[in-house]
């Protein structure tokens, strides 16, 4: 309530008793020397000499009202003021001859004094005694203006009451009015002053006019130092232009608000990252008043994302650029030195014997060599050339060259320095590299074929012997080479699931109706199309991915015939005729944990572990009989068919075969090639079904691709077969919905009506 404290207000609205008592000293001046000035102006019966006194007399007694001590005495006392007011209005008015309209209009004057003074009521309460002292003064005189004096007072008493009650009334809702806009004002000082954010309000220059303490807290300074600085004394010198711009826009109504980070200079110097957002007030025309702005520090927010974003493309242990980085500037290096008529080596480097180094030492002193070669080559280098680590001890190198001379230079010096041992406190460590350089022609410009020659010339400089080098040529796609190649491109098919499963069926020959299928796994490569077992299966096996690998068959089957188990009920189809025959590696034989994965993907696929058929080779029991015995038994006790793969390959010793819990012995398809032709093929297909029938064991014939050996083996009474006669391996999309237990029409198979 600053606005009406300063003119001597309440709350309220009511003045205060010094306020009131020299209102009403005022105004019994103001209203004495009005009647003088009428009786002087139009004299009357009284002479010029009384006027003159009277009028004194009200202005000495005004003036001493003026200068009493009314601060010291509440307000309540000016009310004994209206009744004297009341009676020297009556005597002016006597002495004055009676002019009606200032007599009415000096009442008034009271009324409105009692609205100004005090609350609403007050004038009510006094309307009896101004009646009184109306009416009073009017009795006595010439009956003419008595009686229109007194008729004067139905208008003038309620016009009186009326005017002190408006006033009273108009000064409160004023009160309500300035309190409200204080409250609001020093709630938004408030806000303004104690947000956590910084804000400041800067003229249409940038000349700083007010900031809050936030603001001068990011900045380094106190509030009072930072107004009536410009914005371009505390902005970065290299983003004023930005900022400029935008107050700009702002300014003249381009945009409504701007957001940008932008560096200020703080007081130390230092320089702080800032969030900015900002916008230009208006007035009712639309003209621009000032700015106001809201600043965030987002200094360590903003390290922060420098720090990940430096991350993203630089290895954590060396700093050197990594993958991510090495292949986008492959890109663009290729494409700029084929512009300029040259081109890009790629070379692969290779840390010889470094597995030595880690097994010996630990990992940490691996690590810290790494450091220590990343540092070395990279002193090594032009300015231009590019190191990378690629992963593990693998670094990659990007030059632009004019020749294979030039590529090899490079090489040969960073050869040279890796000669100098690599120093520790207690120890030195030497250390070579394997060099493989491809480099960049009109056939190749693609990155990642670049990338896989290197790669490839490095192996063959491993080849090669420790610290060699070699440069790709075609000659390099050896044997070894491409294994190690599909090798790496294993590891990807499994994280990118480009595996898929065939199915084939199992019959029974004297019906030709289906007994099981065989789950049968598929690489679906993505630039050779569809591999089959035989192009990868070996390689997964050296390099242990066959247990990975293998563990996902065993899952994916069993959940095939899971849903096929539905489907098939559904169907009204026989589900004792649904097997499921799986092929086990000898390394996940030799894994402990084996039966228990087997339990669990028979357990996540719902379907039945009786008709779960697992296929193990002979070579597999073998390589450790005793264990393979253990493990076998294990496997039996969860329900599942166990069967010998491959029989008649591996040598198997008939001490052995009947202490396995097997079930089914599978005679390898070499035997079955010739069986209607080649009298000893007859014979050994006789004799392992003969062992079958004395252990009592069933016995499976695969490979069948004529019906001619389909005849023979009918006739040596072998009662399950399966091979391409009965169906080729499909797709669970290719085979419908479920396999059917009759087989007639089955995709790839030959016409089955005839043979039965």
């Amino acid at each position: 309530m600053t606005g009406l404290r300063g003119v001597g207000m309440n709350a309220d609205g009511t003045l205060s008793a010094t306020a009131v008592g020299k209102l009403a000293a005022g105004m019994w001046m103001v209203s004495s020397l009005l009647v003088v000035s009428a009786e002087l102006l139009a004299p009357g019966h009284t002479s010029r000499f009384a006027t003159v006194a009277i009028g004194l007399g009200a202005l000495v007694s005004g003036m001493a009202l003026w200068v009493l001590p009314w601060c010291r005495w509440p307000r309540s006392v000016t009310l004994w003021l209206v009744p004297l007011t009341f009676a020297t209005i009556g005597l002016d008015y006597r002495l004055a001859d009676g002019n009606g309209f200032l007599y009415a209009i000096t009442f008034l004057m009271v009324f409105a004094w009692l609205g100004l003074a005090h609350p609403r009521g007050t004038s009510l309460k006094f309307a009896p005694l101004l009646i009184v002292a109306y009416v009073v003064p009017l009795l006595g005189g010439p009956a003419g203006r008595s009686s229109l004096g007194l008729a004067s007072a139905v208008y003038v008493v309620p016009c009186c009451v009326m005017v002190g009650e408006a006033v009273a009334w108009g000064m409160a809702l004023l009160a309500d009015t300035e309190w409200t806009l204080t409250e609001t004002q020093e709630r938004n000082v408030g806000i303004f002053e104690q947000a956590p954010m910084g804000i400041a309000v800067s003229s249409l220059d940038g000349g700083l006019v007010r900031v809050n303490a936030a603001y001068a807290k990011i900045l380094g300074y106190r509030p009072e130092e930072l107004v009536g600085k410009n914005l371009q004394e505390i902005t970065h010198p290299d983003d004023w232009t930005d900022t400029s711009t935008h107050m700009a826009a702002a300014v003249a109504g381009d945009v409504e608000a701007y957001t940008m980070e932008k560096r200020y200079v703080r007081a130390d110097g230092h320089m702080v990252w800032a969030s900015v957002g900002a916008s230009c007030v208006r007035d009712r025309a639309g003209e621009p008043l000032y700015l106001i702005a809201q600043i965030e520090d987002i200094t360590e927010r903003h390290a922060l994302r420098d720090k990940l974003a430096y991350a993203a493309v630089h290895d954590q242990l060396t700093g050197l650029p990594n993958r991510t980085m090495f292949m986008d500037r492959l890109e663009r290096l290729i494409v700029r030195a084929e512009r300029r008529g040259r081109h890009v080596a790629l070379m692969f480097l290779d840390l010889d014997r470094f597995k030595l180094i880690n097994d010996g030492l630990g990992h940490d002193a691996g690590d810290r060599l790494l450091q220590r070669v990343a540092l070395r080559l990279q002193a090594s280098l032009r300015a231009d050339d590019l190191l990378a680590r690629f992963g593990g001890d693998e670094f990659t190198l990007l030059c632009e060259v004019a020749s294979e001379e030039e590529a090899v230079e490079i090489a040969r010096r960073l050869g040279a320095a890796m000669d100098r041992p690599l120093t520790e406190a207690n120890h030195e460590q030497f250390i070579s590299l394997s060099v493989g350089i491809a480099l960049s022609s009109a056939e190749t410009t693609h990155p990642t074929a670049l990338l896989r020659n290197a790669d490839v010339a490095m192996y063959r400089a491993k080849d090669l012997g420790p610290a060699r080098i070699a440069l790709y040529s075609e000659d390099d796609e050896l044997p070894t080479a491409e294994g190690l190649r599909i090798t790496n491109e294993l590891h990807r098919a499994l994280e990118r699931s480009e595996f898929v499963l065939h199915y084939q069926p199992i019959v029974d020959l004297h019906d030709l109706r289906l007994v099981g299928m065989e789950a049968l796994v598929r690489w679906q490569h993505p630039t050779r199309g569809l591999l089959g077992p035989v192009e990868f299966i070996p390689l997964a096996e050296e390099s242990g991915l066959i247990v990975p690998l293998g563990t996902w068959v065993l899952r994916e089957a069993c959940r095939q015939a899971g849903v096929w188990a539905v489907k098939r009920g559904g169907a009204d189809q026989d589900n004792s005729r649904l097997n499921m025959s799986i092929n086990v590696a000898a390394r996940q034989l030799a894994d402990p944990a084996f039966p228990e994965l087997v339990a669990a993907a028979i357990d996540d696929s719902g379907f039945w572990a009786d008709h779960v058929w697992l296929e193990i080779t002979e070579g597999a029991i073998l390589s450790d009989p005793v264990a393979a015995v253990v493990t076998l038994g294990r496997l039996r006790d969860l329900g599942v068919q166990l069967s010998i793969d491959d029989f008649g390959t591996g040598y198997s010793s008939l001490s052995y075969l009947k202490q396995l819990p097997v079930e089914t012995l599978k005679i390898d398809r070499s035997f079955i090639d010739q069986l209607d032709e080649d009298p000893d093929d007859k014979a050994i297909v006789r004799a392992v079904i003969a062992l079958g029938d004395s252990l009592g064991l069933a016995v499976i014939a695969e490979g069948i691709e004529r019906s001619s050996q389909a005849d023979e083996l009918t006739a040596l009474g072998c009662h399950l077969a399966q091979g391409f006669l009965y169906g080729r391996p499909m797709s669970p999309a290719a085979i419908g919905s479920f396999p059917n237990d009759d087989l007639v029409g089955w995709p790839g198979a030959a016409d089955l009506t005839n043979a039965r």
